[in-house]
């Protein structure tokens, strides 16, 4: 898809992180965007397109993490517990439920758009994350929220296929993020060690490059990419 100011998009979660250097790339290249960083998904697309009119394009990295182990014993107790269900359910209905909510409404939209020769109607990029796969200690909710989301991207592609409109997925591994900058040092110092190369962690607007890139390429599309320095999560 060619970008410019003609275009419109959606990013989610779009107010740091990840999601904000989208933006910016976005805006660097003139394209018009809406940032949702809270509820009201749809009183959010009505403002959006009341404002910059339909999106061609969706980012979504909205999402939270969560880590507890399934069942455990306390060290000092004995006591045994196990992981709050209602924080199983709310993990799953931010990171996967939320996503597929903004992805099917943002499709709905796109189909009322005539499609743009050899760009189609609309492309959209959804974040997962490397616990999909490697999930560790204590991450069970996130990495099912997470495997669910790298799970529908081919079904959408396929169901969108026939309107034009592409989807992608990205599984970041360790990023530079607000949440992990409030790390201390030492965790940062060693989470860095642990990636194979390049030996730091993730510069948001490596994920935003690479969002583009699936944005902007006509033939990606049904794609889950992992973008890690090539690290493979261990236990823990």
């Amino acid at each position: 898809m060619r970008l410019s100011s003609d275009i419109a998009a959606v990013v989610t979660g779009g107010a740091s992180g990840l999601g904000r250097a989208t933006v910016e790339k976005l805006r660097a290249d003139g394209v018009k965007v809406a940032i949702f960083d809270r509820d009201s998904v749809n009183a959010g697309f009505e403002a959006a397109r009341a404002a910059n009119g339909q999106e061609r394009i969706l980012v979504c990295c909205a999402g939270i993490g969560s880590a507890m182990k399934t069942a455990s014993r306390s060290k000092d107790t004995g006591e045994i517990k196990h992981f709050p269900l209602n924080i199983f359910e709310l993990t799953i209905q931010i990171n996967l439920i939320g996503t597929f909510r903004c992805v099917a409404k943002s499709a709905a939209g796109m189909l009322t758009l005539d499609p743009v020769e050899g760009d189609g109607r609309g492309a959209l990029v959804m974040t997962a994350s490397v616990a999909a796969e490697d999930g560790q200690i204590g991450q069970a909710a996130y990495s099912a929220s997470k495997g669910g989301v790298v799970g529908m991207t081919l079904p959408i592609a396929r169901d969108l296929s026939s309107e034009g409109i592409r989807i992608n997925t990205i599984l970041p591994g360790i990023f530079e993020t607000p949440l992990m900058m409030g790390a201390p040092e030492k965790v940062k110092e060693a989470l860095a060690a642990s990636v194979p190369f390049p030996k730091r962690l993730g510069n948001p607007q490596e994920y935003a490059s690479l969002a583009l890139e699936m944005i902007r390429n006509p033939y990606f599309n049904g794609e889950d990419v992992r973008l890690d320095g090539a690290i493979r999560m261990g236990l823990r």
